[in-house]
């Protein structure tokens, strides 16, 4: 058994791999139980060059805290699964942002749920527009769940999927529905200078 460094391209981290390998290709996802972490923070947006992950230079990061409102459109897709009684749906989204964020986006929606109260969906979205006036384009993911009335949320920025003046962009979103159902948005999110 040997200690090796071995880099995990598609995460853009090194990690330091116990391994019976003989290099550090050997290293797999497998070898991450006994693998530390270099210190320092997980950035994962990266720009891909002729076909190399290479985790692209991201100068000084700053981070950036933007706010508004948006409008949301959603529209009932047919479902691949059509079982009686699934619970499954699938919806396109529409939406129009408001703000230091004057973008708009479309994806889709899946969603699941039996009962009042509870259920679940993820969905994908491309958002395209000037973000704090830098002009580009990313992709957010949710993943939601109610559970008896009970939210939770988590909205990331797909890691590499800034485009324009927005690559290497890293965020998370949050989404706030007043009493009277208007949207508001909160975005966290890191950008190099």
């Amino acid at each position: 058994m040997r200690k090796r460094a071995a880099r995990i391209p598609c995460l853009g981290i090194a990690v330091d791999c116990i391994h019976a390998g003989r290099g550090p290709r050997d290293a797999t996802l497998a070898s991450l139980p006994t693998a530390a972490l270099h210190p320092g923070r997980l950035r994962p947006s990266m720009r891909y060059r002729d076909g190399d992950h290479a985790v692209a230079d991201q100068g000084i990061l700053m981070k950036h805290h933007s706010k508004g409102a948006f409008e949301v459109k959603l529209q009932p897709l047919d479902a691949y699964n059509r079982t009686e009684g699934s619970g499954l749906g699938r919806m396109s989204i529409d939406k129009q942002f408001h703000g230091e964020l004057d973008a708009t986006s479309q994806g889709e929606m899946l969603h699941a749920g039996n009962s009042k109260g509870s259920g679940g969906y993820v969905a994908i979205e491309r958002v395209t527009g000037t973000l704090d006036g830098r002009r580009g384009a990313f992709s957010l993911q949710h993943n939601a769940t109610m559970t008896n009335g009970v939210p939770y949320l988590d909205i990331i920025v797909v890691p590499g999927s800034g485009s324009g003046e927005l690559v290497g962009l890293d965020g998370t979103m949050k989404i706030i529905i007043e009493a009277g159902g208007k949207h508001f948005y909160e975005f966290d999110y890191e950008l190099a200078q």
